[in-house]
Formats: C-alpha cells, structure tokens, sequence
C-alpha cells in the first residue's frame, strides 16, 4: 500500500514539473519572443553559434540566455539551431526554408505579415498593404516605403502638394484622413495600436522648396491611448535635419478643437501654427501646418533647426519596429 502511494506521489510530482514546464515554455513564448514560420535568415549574414535542439521553444530558450543574441533560426529538419548577433534590425533579410525564424524582445506570436517588414522580405514594391498587428482581427491598411533607409517602414503622415487640409478636429486626426496613396495622416488610434506592445522608431524626411533633402530619427516612438491624449514618447535624435522635435518628447496631442496649449506668444498653439501636433509652447517641428513651400511663416509645415520657418515642400513620417 506504501509502495503504491509513494509511486502515485512520484507521479504527481513528475507530473507538475512537467505541466510547469510546459507552462513556463509557453510563457517565454508569448512573453519574450516571436517567431515567423517558415522564414530564416538570409547565408549572407554569419550566424555566431550552432547547437543541436529538440525544438524551436528550445532553441527560443536558448536565444534568451544569450545577452549578446537578437535573432535565432530553427532547422525543422535538421534541428540546428543557429544563433546570430546581426539580425537586430528590422532590414535584416531573410528567406523562405520551411524553418522557425526567432526574434527577442517581443510580445506573443507574429503574424506574417505584421507590419511592412514582412513586405520589404518578400521584394515587394513600396505601395498600399494589409497589415496584422497584433489585437487587430480586421488588420490596418498602410502605405509602405521600401525604399527609404533599407525600407520596410510604415508610413503615418504624407505631405507633398497641399491637397489635404491637415488643420482639422480631434476626431479626425484620432481616425485618420486623406488617402494612403496620397497625402494623409494614419491617425493616433492607429499610432497607439502600433506602437503600444512593440520598439518602434520614427524617421522624418524633409524636403525643401529647392529640392534639398534632410531627415531626422529617433530611436524611440511610442504614442499613448486617447485617455492619455495620444501622449507622445520619443528618443534619441539621429541625423543631419537637426533635432527638430525636442520640444515634443512626453506632450500631448493637440487639435484646433482641443488645445490646452499657450505659446510664447500668447496664442493658442494649433491655431497659431494650423495643424494638430505634440505641443508644448508650442514647437520647432510643425510638420502638419499649413503647406506653404518656400514662405517663411510661423504656421507653416516647417521644421526649425534645418530652416527657420519656411515652409516645405514635402515632409513624410515614418515608424518601423527596432
């Protein structure tokens, strides 16, 4: 009787380890990385180790007990598990194989087509997409640039002839307006979606009324709910535009029907520079004011610390995920 219930007791702790390995596994998982099925990366990139693994978790596992790792790739086949320290980026290339292509520092399980990188992987042409991000069933219509700085971006404002007016209400810059194909604002909800579960930074290219050409990064974008205002957080600032929107980091979004706003003079801040944006007194990057290509004007779409206040002639925000 003894004996029986000492191998019922072993059962049950034998069991336990196992569902709370299991459960652990599917913790990591969804936690702490994502994988692409059917992707890996490209022979032109060197992978640092290789290991023999049971499975894509194991190899997962495996990635993260490695600082120093970013991306691994799971043979289904031959279960070589490859470990690169490339592959941070989301320009890395990859391939299709019939292999578990692993990233870190993600949350939960990735569709294919998940922004505009899936895209950009498979040769796509810069152009009009269906994306799944994650939590939209429906998915989101984008306009990818595959051509701008090794590509795979997304697209959330466009501007380059004037034909949409950008000084409109809250509601519509929370829904978005204008057309993907042409000059158009995504829309904060949209902003909030994207970059709320996941790394994503922000590029802005600048165009002026001569055809000179400037941009700007920042290596952190993030935009809150509704009920925080659509809060903006950026990063650090990288490029030759100068960092134009320091005054933006940690404001709120502000509309011609919806500003709590005062600049220095006296005025308040969506009316006085025509748009909606991050203000705070207002700002130095006012890419959503009014087109005015070439005219030096407070209100106009301009971006300070490359030219003062005139106004240019094409300006166009981009985010992809780190």
């Amino acid at each position: 009787m003894l004996a029986n219930i000492h191998i019922s007791l072993i059962r049950f702790v034998i069991g336990v380890h196992v569902f709370w390995y299991f459960a652990e596994s599917s913790n990591i998982e969804i936690g702490k990385f994502r994988t692409y099925k059917n992707l890996k990366i490209n022979s032109s990139f060197s992978f640092t180790e290789v290991h023999s693994d049971r499975s894509h978790m194991e190899c997962s596992r495996r990635l993260l007990s490695k600082d120093n790792i970013c991306v691994a790739s799971y043979d289904i086949v031959t279960g070589a598990c490859l470990l690169y320290t490339s592959g941070c980026s989301p320009s890395f290339e990859v391939s299709s194989s019939g292999t578990w292509l692993i990233r870190r520092d993600l949350s939960g399980y990735i569709y294919d087509n998940e922004d505009c990188s899936y895209y950009k992987n498979i040769n796509a042409p810069s152009g009009v997409f269906k994306i799944q991000p994650e939590g939209v069933s429906t998915g989101m219509m984008v306009y990818c640039d595959m051509n701008t700085g090794s590509g795979g971006w997304i697209v959330i404002q466009n501007r380059y002839d004037g034909s949409v007016n950008f000084y409109e209400t809250w509601n519509q810059y929370k829904n978005g307006f204008g057309s993907l194909s042409g000059e158009f604002w995504l829309g904060n909800d949209n902003l909030n979606t994207l970059t709320y579960s996941n790394k994503y930074m922000l590029r802005v290219d600048l165009t002026d009324n001569s055809g000179n050409q400037r941009y700007a990064e920042y290596y952190i974008f993030r935009v809150s709910d509704e009920a925080d205002s659509y809060r903006l957080i950026i990063g650090e600032y990288y490029g030759n535009a100068g960092d134009g929107m320091s005054y933006n980091n940690n404001q709120i979004f502000h509309t011609k029907d919806q500003d709590s706003t005062v600049g220095y003079n006296g005025r308040v801040c969506s009316l006085d520079r025509y748009g909606g944006f991050w203000f705070d007194r207002c700002t130095w990057a006012n890419p959503n004011g009014h087109w005015l290509p070439g005219i030096e004007a407070w209100d106009s779409n301009h971006w300070y610390q490359w030219l003062k206040t005139e106004g240019l002639a094409k300006i166009s925000m981009k985010i992809r995920r780190k």
